[in-house]
């Protein structure tokens, strides 16, 4: 679409583009928690199909046809060394909550062969004539900025999904439907920002916006952070449009911005790259994010807990409140180790909300690394996109 749409048209043309990239991820917690609550949680492994098909419809007969210009070989070589190290890694992010992480022999070989295989990339990539990512890619600042800031992007879009909805089933007693419905908000808030952002783009210097969708993302993160299993619907409802805005502001002119200065034969292999990073960013954060909330409520319940003891001043009030909650009783000590697990995760969650907010911080600061966008000159076209039927 660089290659294909002119300057003034392609923050649009992005902004179109990324609503699937980025609705798609923010509804699909809306459809799968419809999906499991009237028919079957199976279903969900098959609502990519339909859509599936529907893309390679339109790719076969929509797409323009295109004449690759001559190339050198394919670097199997480098190409095998980063999959094998995105593979361990991947390996590594899904199983190491479930096998305690480094206590386990199947995590270290994973971690061991990730940073070998990342190893010998960058080996690769530094010696290798023709390597599998040509080095002039990683000179371009605004790329370089950009992978960082879309780093940033994919650790909040998919991680807050995988906060949340647990949040509102475990904590707030939400049917899984409910939950759904209650996070579908933060499409409607992608679509509409995404939408200005493509307009705005051409007029705005696309830094400003992108900084305007930081401190979006950054005040719903601190919304986030004040919410209780009571919290009204229409909190909910508010916090959730307002970060789904700021990632819409984000995305569409980070899209355009990171192309600025790239060369138009190194825009593939940078298109790549920004989607390796949002895929990747999204693991970690999913990764870190699901750990630290399980260790963080085991810290906090053992924090709150030493405050619970038959000596208690409010355990010792009398009434019909402490007696229910009489700890000495197995009834009482249930509902108060019920309740110190309630409050313990509402802490655990804050804490992955700071943490969410931090990682905004290198992505701010990288808005400064970029540079302004020249004029709107047509750009020549890449040589993959040279020639068209």
């Amino acid at each position: 679409m660089l290659d294909i749409y002119p300057v003034e048209q392609r923050g649009m043309a992005m902004s179109v583009w990324g609503m699937g990239v980025m609705v798609g991820p923010i509804l699909g917690p809306t459809l799968g928690g419809y999906l499991t609550y009237y028919y079957n949680w199976r279903y969900v492994f098959f609502v990519n199909l339909p859509f599936g098909i529907i893309a390679v419809v339109g790719l076969l007969f929509l797409m323009p046809r295109v004449k690759q210009a001559a190339t050198g070989g394919f670097d199997w070589l480098g190409f095998g060394v980063l999959a094998l190290g995105l593979a361990a890694l991947q390996i590594m992010l899904d199983r190491g909550e479930e096998l305690d992480w480094f206590s386990n022999p199947e995590i270290v070989v994973a971690a061991i062969l990730a940073g070998l295989g990342f190893y010998l990339f960058i080996v690769h990539i530094m010696t290798a004539k023709d390597p599998f990512i040509p080095r002039a890619a990683f000179r371009d600042m605004n790329l370089n900025a950009g992978l960082i800031t879309m780093f940033s992007v994919g650790m909040i879009l998919l991680a807050s999904s995988a906060l949340l909805a647990p949040y509102l089933e475990n904590l707030g007693n939400y049917p899984v439907a409910t939950a759904g419905l209650i996070m579908a908000p933060r499409g409607i808030g992608t679509m509409g920002a995404m939408m200005v952002a493509g307009r705005l783009t051409n007029k705005v210097d696309p830094r400003v916006i992108m900084l305007v969708g930081y401190g979006m993302l950054g005040l719903s993160i601190y919304m986030l952070e004040g919410w209780t299993p009571d919290v009204s619907v229409g909190y909910m409802t508010t916090t959730i449009i307002i970060q789904g805005a700021g990632l819409g502001f984000v995305f569409v002119p980070l899209q355009v911005v990171a192309f600025y200065t790239l060369s138009p034969a190194l825009r593939t292999q940078g298109t790549g790259l920004l989607s390796l990073v949002r895929n990747v960013g999204s693991a970690i954060g999913i990764s870190i994010t699901s750990a630290l909330l399980d260790r963080q409520s085991q810290v906090e319940h053992s924090v709150l807990a030493q405050y619970i003891t038959p000596f208690a001043r409010p355990l010792q009030s009398g009434g019909a409140v402490s007696r229910m909650l009489n700890p000495a009783s197995p009834a009482g000590a249930s509902l108060l180790n019920s309740l110190i697990n309630t409050q313990a995760q509402i802490i655990a969650y804050v804490d992955d909300y700071k943490l969410m907010l931090l990682t905004t911080v290198p992505a701010v600061a990288c808005l400064l690394l970029m540079r302004k966008p020249p004029a709107a000159v047509a750009a020549p076209a890449s040589p993959a996109h040279a020639v068209m039927d």
